[in-house]
């Protein structure tokens, strides 16, 4: 006599394989924006739920161009409930924030 695998064994696999891959496909990356660096200044970011005003977190990366040279590319890790901007110093970016914060109203 065969036995056969229990069918809810093999059914929760699946089923879990197709879950994880809807979970990573909703973790997709998307282009929010894109911003000049200037240089001398700061990125810093502002948590408008919080009110915590800090520099923002960049990853550097690199990879190898067509001509041999290395291609440094930056990112921006994005938070929830933050609003970027450049500015030399976190007393300017306080002054951006209030001059953006009249724009809107």
């Amino acid at each position: 006599m065969k036995m056969i695998p229990d069918a809810d064994i093999v059914w929760d696999k699946r089923e879990q394989s197709r879950i994880e891959a809807q979970i990573k496909k909703q973790q997709e990356l998307k282009l929010i924006g894109s911003m000049k660096k200037v240089p001398g200044h700061t990125l810093f970011s502002f948590n408008y739920k919080t009110g915590e005003i800090k520099p923002a977190d960049v990853i550097r990366e690199c990879a190898m161009g067509f001509d041999g040279l290395p291609v440094y590319k930056e990112r921006i890790v994005v938070e929830k409930d933050c609003y970027y901007e450049q500015a030399l110093n976190v007393k300017n970016f306080v002054k951006r924030l209030k001059r953006k914060s009249h724009e809107n109203t």
